[in-house]
Formats: structure tokens, sequence, C-alpha cells
């Protein structure tokens, strides 16, 4: 997610950097300035002097239509929040020959809630380890859920080990 938020700063930060600004003059010829003098005689500078997103739309129906900077802002929201994406993100490992390791992380941004299920999807693992290996039961060893806090907010975890045997 970081990487994301990363990208898009970047993006937007560089988006207008095709034309090199020397002073304010240059940036006034170019028009990114625009420069006004009020009743004092006192200039003011404007930056951008025009927008970013052009003042555009999508007719749809006669009756409706969406404006560009609603598209733009409903894409970077179904980007970030993603609702096709599964609730959970894991990683299983093998500590040793009967052994496993599940780690598992939830989406920053979830839109159903949630809470509660994280025990749930750790069985869940913990049964699919079980069926592909052909045995017939799990132990849990140990299993915490938490909370971590990170820079832009909290994310929820879970994490545990289990003994798989064919008894």
């Amino acid at each position: 997610m970081l990487w994301r938020l990363t990208f898009i700063a970047s993006v937007l930060s560089t988006g207008g950097c095709y034309h090199q600004i020397q002073n304010v003059s240059d940036s006034l010829d170019a028009g990114l300035i625009s420069r006004s003098i009020d009743s004092s005689g006192e200039a003011h500078y404007k930056v951008p002097a025009s927008p970013i997103v052009p003042n555009a739309s999508l007719r749809l129906t006669p009756n409706f239509s969406l404006s560009l900077e609603n598209m733009l802002i409903g894409a970077a929201i179904f980007y970030f929040v993603d609702p096709l994406s599964p609730n959970w993100e894991g990683e299983m490992r093998r500590v040793s020959d009967d052994t496993y390791s599940i780690a598992m992380r939830a989406k920053r941004f979830r839109s159903t809630g949630g809470d509660g299920e994280a025990g749930r999807v750790f069985r869940r693992n913990a049964e699919q380890i079980m069926r592909e290996g052909g045995y017939s039961r799990y132990d849990i060893l140990s299993y915490s859920e938490g909370i971590e806090s990170e820079t832009l907010g909290a994310v929820r975890f879970a994490e545990g080990m289990i003994r798989i045997s064919r008894k």
C-alpha cells in the first residue's frame, strides 16, 4: 500500500515538470501562475493559474453526466479500497516437518467490516495445509491477534503455529 501512495505522490509532483521555470516572469509567461494587483497596488500570485483537471464531463444519458473530477475521485477511492480484493493476505511457512507458521494481515481499508473473522481465516488456512498434505488433523500450538500501528493508520493482524498429524 505504501508503494502505491509513493507512486501517486511522485506522479503528481512530477506531472507538471515538462517546463523548466527559472523565475516568476517565466512562470507568468508560461501561464502557470496568475498575477493580480489589488486596489492598494500590491501584487498577488495564484498557483496554478488554470485548473489541473479540465472542466470536462461524460454524458451517459440526456439527463445525467459525470464530471472528470468525479470520475478521478471515484477511481482513486476504488484504487485504495479495492472492494474486489480479499480482506486478508497471508503467508504460510513450513517450520519443520509437521509444524507450520501462518501470518495474516488485513486490508487497510475494508468496505465490509471484517472484525472477528481472523480466527476463521486462520482455521481455513490450517485446514487447507492439512488437506493438501494428506493429513487427518491439526493442532493449534499458538495463536494471537492484534493491531499494528503504522504511518497511515492501524492494520489488523493474526498469526499462529499449527502442528499437523496423520492420527
